[in-house]
């Protein structure tokens, strides 16, 4: 009688006959939904039973709500023209992998033969902000010579974008060849604009999984959320920003530059992205000799997406349960799995020095309620955990020990390790490292720690808010 009693109340004008008629209708899709929740859901029990009570609780939104963003595979019919993932890698090349480096064995063989590709013998610069960043990118466009492939998430036509834009132009008319790639859900309110700005000179532009109403159901989940440039086949940056004023000059994030063959990893994962979105199949061009190298650095390049097992996921249990001396994690979004939680939770057990950079600013504050109602038990088992203030935190980042590190794109939450499309680099280097593990502590001294006694001066609302979100989690 209270569903009944809502409908009349939001529909004043409806009788009460077709107001129940309304709800047994509502009831009944999702009922008829508990199938393809159960089958999705195989092996998550949590997540099954998550999408189950937002189903019965509030049958209209969450039948709606699981259609539209709850299915977690990419539908046979929109991957009838990409084929074969095996195949489609075969026709462009699969990036030559060195068995002897510290990520060798870091992934089963599956991975190593299409999506994580371990190499030595690069260069490595940390870009610690947006001003340096940006200023190292538009330079290397600047004296591009032969290729330029640029893929981002989110693609402003901003001051910023318009900047890249222009150089990206200028690349074109002096006869390098550029690719952008957009995704289509986060660069969906400038595609037209930009494509309208580029392919005029020269420049093409794909977008994978273009936002058309028809392919709203799969885009609401299946972004692809790398960020990857790649120069001549001499360069590549990966890490947190997409191109836009907010990520050069006001939040904190992380870029990388590399040189050397972990050029060719990024090169491929961007190609076998252009294939998905536009269906040219180009071969992954061998990258040239970097320069003479003062530290040489392995490389891990590690990429996955819904469309294959979730190695990013799999690459940071890997690092948490090996860590012997510290392990530092930086991301804005952060909803672990029950596998990450129990890692961390026992590596602060074994003497491990385990440290969180969360943002106490975001701008989803559902994922940051959701995050919060973690906290507990990760400070009850001793891991130290910082709410950054000062701007948004958009870095994406973890310390391993002395020497290794991870920079890429995906957040620690269930979104990035099994819906999007995702790239993150792992370097061996102690120079780099320890460069981060400063960027990091400067973050610290500009952040809030959280203690069992802030957890509990919390007043009851929030603590109720938080602990609601957390059982949308499993969704988020």
């Amino acid at each position: 009688m209270d569903g009944q009693r809502s409908l009349l109340a939001v529909f004043p004008g409806v009788t009460t006959d077709v107001a129940l008629g309304l709800l047994v209708a509502l009831q009944f899709a999702a009922l008829l939904s508990v199938p393809s929740v159960l089958l999705r859901r195989r092996g998550r029990p949590t997540a099954a039973l998550s999408w189950l009570l937002v189903l019965f609780a509030v049958p209209a939104l969450g039948t709606l709500t699981w259609w539209l963003i709850g299915r977690t595979r990419i539908e046979r019919r929109l991957r009838k023209h990409s084929g074969n993932k095996r195949a489609v890698t075969e026709r462009i090349g699969v990036p030559q992998t060195v068995s002897g480096t510290r990520f060798y064995s870091l992934l089963p063989s599956r991975a190593r033969e299409t999506y994580a590709f371990s190499t030595e013998g690069n260069a490595v610069n940390l870009l610690e902000d947006g001003k340096s960043a940006f200023a190292a990118i538009l330079s290397d466009l600047k004296a591009a010579r032969e290729c330029v492939h640029l893929q981002v998430y989110i693609f402003k036509y901003d001051s910023t974008g318009k900047r890249v834009c222009d150089e990206l132009i200028a690349c074109a008319k002096r006869g390098v060849t550029v690719r952008l790639l957009l995704d289509g859900f986060g660069s969906r309110e400038n595609t037209r604009k930009l494509k309208k700005r580029l392919t005029p000179h020269g420049v093409q532009v794909g977008v994978f999984f273009p936002a058309r109403f028809w392919l709203l159901t799969q885009r609401l989940n299946f972004v692809n959320h790398r960020k990857i440039i790649t120069i001549d086949s001499r360069f590549a940056y990966t890490g947190g920003m997409n191109i836009g004023d907010e990520y050069e000059h006001s939040w904190r994030d992380l870029m990388v530059r590399l040189e050397g063959p972990s050029v060719d990893g990024l090169d491929h994962v961007f190609l076998e992205d252009w294939y998905f979105a536009t269906q040219q199949s180009l071969p992954t061009p061998k990258s040239r000799e970097p320069r003479q190298l003062s530290e040489p650095c392995d490389v891990g390049v590690v990429a996955s997406g819904p469309d294959t097992e979730d190695w990013i996921h799999d690459s940071y249990f890997m690092a948490i349960t090996q860590a012997k001396q510290r392990l530092y994690i930086a991301t804005p979004y952060f909803i672990p799995t029950q596998a990450l939680l129990t890692a961390l939770r026992t590596a602060s057990g074994r003497g491990v020095d385990v440290r969180l950079v969360l943002p106490s600013l975001s701008d989803v504050q559902l994922v940051m309620w959701a995050s919060r109602s973690f906290y507990r038990s990760l400070v009850e088992a001793g891991v130290r955990i910082f709410e950054y203030s000062d701007a948004m935190l958009h870095a994406k980042a973890l310390v391993m020990d002395e020497d290794v590190c991870a920079i890429g794109t995906a957040n620690v939450d269930n979104r990035s390790f099994r819906l999007n499309f995702e790239v993150t680099c792992f370097l061996e280097s102690q120079t780099i490292t320890e460069s981060l593990v400063t960027w990091l502590a400067d973050l610290e001294k500009h952040s809030e720690e959280i203690t069992a006694a802030s957890l509990d001066n919390k007043s009851l609302p929030h603590k109720l808010l938080e602990s609601a979100a957390h059982l949308l989690s499993p969704l988020l």
